[in-house]
């Protein structure tokens, strides 16, 4: 946060956090105490915020005379883009996007078009030393000036433009013409025979613009290993094709690159026959995201006795992609917030957080040097193999299943019956072992009944003949309470 705010706008953000978390009045007391300001201070950022708000529907702070006040949010209201609103309007934020429109000018030029000191945006520029480590990416102050390779450094304006624009329809943040960009992307369709969805236009768009912008400063270079991959793809000709009809002047080492962008970032996701070109040509040259997927295999069948298809070329398609994405780029791509799926994770599921983090162990074991550098990139990684063992229910598969109990004095079809409910409706999130009126109450974890007994300790959930909502949210909340509670007894243990 501190890389991209000024002291005041840190306050500002405090007391918007601070509002939307006690979810009820606060008043100008309290907040003085939180911030540590004065009275005025709290008025001027309140009639600060009160403004912003006005730019957004879903969103309103409510002020009860300057004496108490409270932030009402719809709850699907993405709040991180009032956060961007004062991230942007920091020293930091401006500065790097002055790197990126005028890369030739150094921190004396960035001063001077700020109407300040160089002492005063070298107070700020410093803080982003650290914050350009994190992404393996060296900074030079004074010269405004990014030690990395040029595909790391494209990928690094790609996040930065996307995480701060993407919401807004009507921000274009680049010097080429936007038209200019959906023509190219027209005739890209028109080759293709395809069409893109608005998101992957979009994409698309930064990515082209991105590209034409950098090659004039500096040159990707592509290895020829990476080269022959590429040139095994029959499909790669179209893309010459349509560089070439629609005038696209770009140097054949930017051909290559763009083609991984379009491949790696989900531009022509949806459209197999080109799809499944890439991940044969990938498993042919026997690549390191295709290594990655084979050793994914490996790692489940060893950890879950899962098997992979791996033969599947969309699923091919999909595993190589993400792995070949994480090789652009090193570290978090949330560029602004920096946050942690891991972490998140890791306190509200920390059980599945110890099955990733264990297949993550094993992947790294069985990787040759080369994976196990492409492992290194967890931070980015984790989310993908989370999707994957979710996907497949293979956490679940670790879980003993919750043992329930169907009793009712109606016919068996309608046990059969409740049970598949029970599975359809929730399923995807717990396992569940069935029992009948031969089992013992003591010996399951819950009974469904639609008529009273007495149970004892285990509990009972009565439900109607045909289940109501109000039945299955009791269900469902009790189901979660004795999930938490085996989860817990079973660490303790």
């Amino acid at each position: 946060m501190q890389t991209f705010l000024t002291k005041t706008s840190v306050k500002k953000v405090v007391l918007l956090d601070y509002l939307l978390e006690k979810d009820d009045w606060s008043t100008i007391k309290e907040l003085q105490k939180k911030l540590k300001v004065t009275d005025k201070s709290i008025l001027h950022y309140i009639e600060e915020l009160t403004e912003l708000f006005q730019n957004y529907d879903g969103i309103h702070l409510l002020n009860d005379e300057n004496k108490r006040f409270r932030v009402k949010k719809e709850e699907d209201f993405p709040i991180y883009t009032i956060y961007l609103y004062f991230y942007k309007a920091s020293y930091n934020y401006q500065l790097i996007d002055f790197m990126y429109r005028q890369p030739e000018k150094s921190l004396k030029d960035f001063a001077e078009e700020q109407f300040t000191s160089i002492s005063t945006v070298f107070r700020y520029a410093k803080l982003l030393t650290p914050y350009f480590q994190r992404y393996q990416i060296g900074f030079q102050p004074y010269k405004l000036h990014l030690n990395a390779k040029e595909q790391e450094i494209r990928c690094f304006y790609y996040y930065f433009y996307w995480n701060s624009t993407r919401e807004n329809r009507d921000s274009w943040p680049f010097d080429t013409e936007l038209s200019r960009i959906e023509k190219y992307i027209k005739d890209f369709e028109n080759v293709y025979h395809l069409s893109l969805e608005p998101l992957q236009q979009r994409i698309f768009s930064y990515w082209l613009a991105i590209i034409l912008e950098r090659s004039n400063v500096a040159s990707v270079t592509i290895d020829t290993h990476t080269q022959a991959v590429i040139d095994r793809d029959p499909h790669f000709l179209q893309l010459k094709k349509w560089q070439r009809e629609s005038a696209l002047r770009l140097a054949v080492n930017e051909v290559y690159f763009l083609y991984q962008i379009i491949y790696s970032f989900g531009i022509i996701d949806g459209n197999a026959r080109y799809e499944n070109s890439y991940a044969i040509a990938h498993q042919e040259m026997l690549t390191c995201s295709y290594r990655a997927v084979e050793n994914l295999a490996v790692a489940l069948k060893q950890n879950f006795h899962f098997e992979l298809a791996v033969t599947d070329p969309e699923l091919l398609f999909n595993f190589i992609a993400f792995h070949e994405r994480s090789r652009l780029f090193y570290g978090n791509t949330d560029l602004f917030f920096n946050r942690s799926y891991r972490k998140e994770v890791q306190a509200e599921k920390p059980k599945n957080y110890s099955l990733v983090e264990s297949l993550h162990d094993t992947l790294k074991q069985q990787a040759d040097p080369d994976l196990a550098s492409v492992l290194e990139n967890w931070e980015q990684l984790f989310l993908n193999y989370y999707f994957i063992l979710d996907y497949y229910d293979l956490f679940l598969s670790k879980y003993p299943p919750l043992k329930v109990l169907i009793q009712d004095d109606l016919h068996h079809t309608h046990r059969l019956w409740l049970m598949n409910k029970i599975n359809a409706y929730f399923g995807h999130s717990y396992t569940f072992a069935f029992y009948d009126y031969k089992t013992k109450v003591s010996e399951v974890d819950l009974v469904v009944s639609n008529y009273y007994f007495n149970t004892g300790e285990t509990p009972l959930v009565l439900m109607k003949n045909i289940p109501t909502e109000r039945n299955w949210r009791q269900f469902g909340e009790l189901v979660y309470h004795l999930t938490n509670q085996k989860e817990f007894e079973t660490k303790v243990v």
